[in-house]
């Protein structure tokens, strides 16, 4: 990461700074790795740190600067493209596409598919292990959509399209899409 932004109180500087210089680079990773791992930092000084803390940002995916920055770049095409006529939720049926169990590895007859035969929770249960198969699932759909509709010109000639990925409760992914024709510049 080469760019971090942390924010305390300003009464709360001073014992932050000094938890900041007292902390080794080591410690931090440490920290961080135990996070990772979902378990309790160990660190009484990272702890009380995080306490101080009100918020860290930076460039990193899902982050409030990552996503200040994406405004930017969306209001920054709404002046070069115009606005965008269509917005799009895309919410690819995962737990309900055969193609989803295909690329979890389920050996399925994709020619003669009957979803009666894979209960809801058993292609839940697939999906839920092998999560990066939902979201080469979820790209491969995306990618499908974006080439083979709006780029082929369902909608009129293609003068733009911005999207962002988010999670949903059920942590799986959806986009929301804003598509500018040139018809409207």
């Amino acid at each position: 990461m080469s760019k971090v932004n942390i924010r305390t109180k300003q009464k709360a500087w001073n014992k932050t700074r000094r938890l900041l210089e007292s902390l080794t680079a080591e410690d931090l990773r440490e920290a961080a790795k135990q996070e990772q791992k979902y378990h309790k930092i160990n660190n009484p000084a990272v702890l009380e740190l995080l306490k101080s803390l009100g918020q860290i940002g930076s460039a990193t995916p899902g982050s409030d600067e990552r996503k200040s920055y994406m405004l930017t770049e969306l209001k920054s095409s709404f002046v070069y493209h115009g606005c965008p006529v269509i917005y799009l939720t895309i919410n690819p049926g995962d737990r309900h596409s055969p193609l989803a169990l295909l690329y979890a590895g389920v050996q399925i007859n994709v020619d003669n598919f009957f979803p009666e035969e894979y209960s809801l929770t058993a292609r839940v249960k697939n999906l839920l292990q092998n999560p990066l198969a939902v979201v080469e699932y979820f790209h491969n759909i995306i990618q499908a959509i974006i080439e083979g509709v709006l780029k082929e010109g369902m909608f009129g000639e293609l003068a733009h399209y911005y999207g962002t990925i988010e999670y949903q409760g059920r942590f799986t992914p959806h986009m929301h899409m804003a598509v500018s024709l040139p018809i409207l510049m």
